[in-house]
């Protein structure tokens, strides 16, 4: 690769490091050519996106960048994955993919472009919901108290009917008021 190529590459890689908030790093070391297929689909189903990075230049690329504190794990055959809004569905993408493939390691990563974990910590989110699990726990947490109050505000016209049906029925009118 030319100089002018890698100087390129750093520049087009410090604008994706500063551009996404959450990074996840693997070493992918013993991949086949088709499970690393399989784990790009994977991470781009999730919403994210998936670059095996050269770690001399990936060093360069992140200082000055949010990425920096993760530069002392880049060693070997390393992985940066990112999302630029749910790093739940990024994790729980790569340790879907662990787990049927032991043999990438999980190193750390970066959320919220501020918080660094280690490979616990990834797993740890992993098990976390995801957004859409939060959303609709959220909507019935809104939707829950109207629905308590809309039942409780019939509940006393419903009782009136059933009253008046009651007194319908003892004064011999078969119970319903009809025409």
């Amino acid at each position: 690769m030319r100089r002018d190529e890698k100087v390129a590459l750093v520049e087009k890689m410090q604008e994706s490091f500063n551009a996404a908030p959450h990074f996840l790093l693997a070493n992918f070391n013993g991949l086949t050519v088709n499970q690393a297929t399989q784990l790009r689909r994977q991470i781009r189903k999730a919403g994210g996106r998936y670059a095996v990075i050269k770690n001399r230049l990936a060093k360069r690329a992140a200082a000055g960048t949010p990425l920096e504190p993760l530069t002392a794990k880049l060693s070997g055959p390393c992985a940066l994955a990112s999302h630029d809004s749910d790093p739940v569905a990024l994790a729980k993408a790569l340790s879907e993919f662990v787990k049927e493939n032991p043999q990438v390691e999980l190193l750390a990563g970066l959320i919220d472009a501020k918080e660094i974990v280690d490979a616990a910590g990834v797993k740890q989110l992993s098990l976390l919901p995801g957004m859409p699990e939060l959303r609709a726990q959220l909507l019935c947490l809104i939707q829950t108290p109207a629905t308590t109050l809309v039942r409780l505000l019939n509940t006393p016209a419903e009782q009136l009917a059933r009253v008046v049906d009651v007194h319908g029925e003892t004064q011999g009118g078969g119970g319903t008021a009809e025409g």
